[in-house]
């Protein structure tokens, strides 16, 4: 089902964003979402997704005793997962994120679309490759945040299991699921430094975009906070904007086709990094458990893995790998 809501607060990060009026949603969203019939190609390729990979990921993050964007927590961790994507077959970069310490840094991994029967052309993965015709590729953005914080403290326990261990290792399953799909689209996998504090690593992402790399953007699928359920149906919330209506539509469809989701969605973005890309005009979309304000654990020592529920990230990770099959093409 499909059912709008109000913008959710998420967690406390300050981004000095005050929340927009709610916004009214298409109602066709639930209609267009239930026509779909499942494919067999998508269905087993939804079967390599692993719980106990995904779960051991958030035990690896969450093991820091923060991940604070000027910590060497968040040092280590961005490091171990940029390792991650290289195993995963992508070429990895770092991008600076300006913070105290110097350590912040956003992780893109990248992977080319197409169909090659010869060498690459140079430049290799993560480059603007050409298709027929000297036409540039667009490309797609999987995203999630990997800092996280206390709230009562620099020094102070911050976990961050389900914000944003939960969303980052998410971004690593999908990175495997995907690392040897025939895509027709370039993928890129992005994991932000910096959000907690005030989505820092998406503005300064979004910002560096020359206007030809921000012409190539098709659809950003951002995660936050996928692993605790706070309601008794499993659901997610996908909010977006005008400009991400295409991007929800496809997600509320995938998640009618390939899971028991319940679907909320919002008009209303506010607060996670899905907002600087639609600040700047590009159809994002932020997939998140339907009730995360309800939830009191994140920016505490208290958000922890036990408290992570890998069946529900797992229901959100189907969705958004259904969707992303569709949009990437064959």
């Amino acid at each position: 089902m499909s059912t709008t809501v109000p913008s959710h607060r998420h967690g406390g990060c300050r981004t000095g964003r005050p929340p927009a009026a709610p916004a009214a949603v298409d109602a066709a969203v639930a209609r267009r979402a239930a026509a779909a019939e499942p494919d067999p190609a998508v269905l087993a390729l939804l079967d390599t997704l692993s719980r106990d990979a995904f779960l051991a990921d958030v035990a690896t993050l969450a093991a820091h005793p923060t991940r604070r964007s000027e910590s060497a927590g968040f040092d280590e961790a961005a490091t171990w997962a940029a390792g991650r994507l290289e195993q995963a077959g992508y070429a990895v970069s770092t991008q600076p994120v300006p913070r105290g310490g110097g350590r912040c840094r956003n992780v893109i991994g990248d992977r080319p679309g197409g169909i090659f029967t010869e060498e690459p052309p140079p430049g290799g993965v993560g480059s603007s490759d050409m298709r027929g015709g000297g036409e540039p590729r667009d490309v797609v953005l999987v995203t999630a945040h990997l800092d996280s914080i206390n709230l009562t403290g620099p020094a102070e326990p911050a976990p961050g299991a389900d914000d944003n261990a939960s969303g980052s290792a998410g971004v690593l399953a999908l990175a495997r699921a995907l690392g040897d799909h025939p895509a027709a689209l370039d993928l890129r996998m992005i994991l932000f430094g910096g959000e907690e504090e005030g989505l820092f690593g998406s503005l300064r992402y979004v910002a560096a975009l020359p206007a030809d790399e921000r012409a190539r953007v098709r659809a950003v699928v951002n995660m936050d906070m996928i692993g605790c359920r706070n309601t008794p149906e499993a659901g997610v919330l996908l909010e977006g904007a005008a400009v991400s209506q295409d991007v929800l539509d496809g997600l509320a469809r995938a998640a009618a086709t390939y899971t028991d989701l319940a679907v909320q969605v919002s008009l209303d973005p506010f607060n996670s990094d899905h907002v600087p890309f639609i600040d700047a005009g590009l159809p994002a979309v932020l997939t998140i458990e339907a009730a995360d304000a309800t939830n009191p654990r994140p920016h505490t020592a208290d958000d922890t893995v036990d408290t992570v529920d890998a069946d529900l990230a797992g229901q959100i990770l189907r969705m958004n790998l259904a969707y992303l099959v569709e949009v990437l093409g064959r």
